[in-house]
């Protein structure tokens, strides 16, 4: 496997957030983004720029040549091989799509539902990582990274001297429709209950995705989006022609110093312009019979996932219940803490993914059930984007709140683009609240983009 040499090396320049998007765009990067008030001011952000190899699936390009392996392994390998536990630096970045679930559990447990727009699995070494952090963004860390084959470079310098500044001027969206409308959604939401009842399942996680098209182009979307909130697991990638646009408030899982952490999300209530109101709903949600025990639920189905590849006793939960301020509603948040037995990349995800705050528990269970209402496959939604360092650390967000844009377009030159939403499912579920609950998630994404208004994706957003 290859061996990775690296050299690093400081520069003091400011970048805007714009420059660093044309920057991503232009050289089919990624930008991980933590954008949020204290505690988090200190949060990093990585550019990745030029991608040298490119695991996809089960092809992996390096240079101008390809191979055929599956991709777990050889990102374990390549791990292993360049591990080196004094460099705090990125090795991979990319994403594991919910699809790929298909991929890690034993065969026939599903529908095999995909989605061919993007890989199942992507991840990327680059030529070039960004580093800065929020408190000091003039001091940005430059980490290059040479290879034993070759391959195409890209002359760094350009990034720090090009001025192009993309524009947020106001243009339109356009609705295209979700494939669960309020009707069919309430009706996959009674249909959970009543799996609920029969004894099938404690919850499960009903999304729907909202389809439309956009004059926007992939960069001004991006900014528009990195604007729309307050957020610490932001993601803008170019993965080959399309984007994703991620503006995650979820840790799925963090490693550092063989110490894993899991931070799922469970429970939602809106925030409003009236900040009586607002006191109201968080006592509410701090409260509230259904979502406090809807997170219960998911923590314990995250402990005993994590006791598969954690020391004996380890596992503890560190905060529970865990108020979440985001710029249009209100989350419940736990922390889960165990020492890891493994730093083996391939054996962590096949033990943990995908994410039970997304699936449901018992979670194989709630995918069938998720594959029987949703009727498509989700792609890397409710997957997971993140990087890997060359020291074994890592830190992987939910990719939910999250845009794809499509090359695609339609009959005007406009591109297509969907997100999805939705929410967890218990007995004492009402099916309008649930709905409801998923235009309040939407609302940013439809406000950024400057989404035409729908009367059904927009009734319940005045303050109540």
């Amino acid at each position: 496997m290859w061996k990775i040499k690296n050299t690093i090396s400081e520069q003091t320049a400011l970048l805007s957030i714009a420059q660093i998007i044309d920057a991503t765009d232009r050289h089919n990067g990624v930008f991980l983004f933590s954008k949020s008030d204290a505690p988090l001011k200190k949060g990093q952000n990585i550019i990745g720029l030029n991608p040298v190899i490119k695991i996809s699936d089960n092809t992996t390009v390096y240079g101008n040549r390809k191979i055929t392996a599956e991709p777990l392994k050889i990102i374990s390998d390549i791990s292993a091989t360049n591990r080196d536990t004094n460099l705090d630096i990125p090795l991979f970045a990319g994403y594991i799509g919910y699809d790929f679930k298909n991929k890690i559990e034993e065969e026939n447990l599903f529908q095999n539902l995909k989605k061919d727009k993007f890989p199942d699995i992507y991840f990327c070494i680059y030529q070039y990582y960004l580093i800065y952090n929020n408190d000091s963004p003039e001091k940005i860390k430059i980490v290059k990274l040479d290879f034993p084959f070759n391959y195409k470079t890209i002359d760094l310098n350009e990034i720090f001297i090009n001025k192009k500044r993309t524009r947020t001027e106001n243009k339109q969206s356009y609705y295209q429709g979700t494939n669960l409308p309020k009707k069919q959604f309430c009706q996959g939401v009674e249909k959970i209950r009543q799996y609920v009842k029969s004894g099938d399942i404690y919850q499960a996680n009903l999304t729907r995705e909202i389809e439309g098209t956009t004059e926007y182009t992939p960069a001004e979307a991006a900014l528009k989006l990195y604007n729309s909130n307050k957020i610490e697991f932001g993601v803008f990638a170019r993965i080959e022609n399309n984007y994703l646009i991620s503006t995650s408030p979820e840790r799925f899982i963090k490693v550092k110093q063989n110490k894993i952490i899991s931070s799922p999300i469970k429970g939602t209530i809106a925030r409003t312009d009236d900040e009586k109101q607002n006191e109201v709903n968080k006592t509410l949600l701090l409260n509230c019979d259904k979502n406090r025990p809807e997170l219960a639920m998911i923590v314990d189905l995250m402990r005993n996932d994590m006791n598969r590849i954690c020391e004996t006793g380890s596992v503890e939960v560190k905060e529970f219940p865990i108020l979440k301020e985001l710029q249009n509603v209100y989350h419940l948040v736990a922390n889960i803490e165990g020492n890891l037995t493994t730093d083996n990349f391939a054996t962590i995800i096949k033990a943990l993914f995908p994410g039970g705050s997304i699936t449901g528990c018992p979670k194989i269970r709630a995918c069938q059930i998720i594959e029987e209402l949703e009727k498509i496959g989700r792609g890397p939604y409710t997957g997971s984007y993140g990087y890997y360092n060359f020291n074994g650390d890592m830190d992987f967000n939910i990719l939910i709140r999250t845009l794809f844009y499509y090359a695609e377009k339609d009959e005007k030159g406009n591109n297509k683009f969907s997100f999805n939403v939705g929410g967890g499912i218990t007995l004492k579920s009402d099916p309008v609240e649930e709905y409801e609950e998923t235009i309040h998630k939407a609302k940013n994404i439809y406000d950024a983009m400057n989404i035409e208004e729908i009367w059904e994706e927009r009734y319940c957003l005045t303050a109540k």
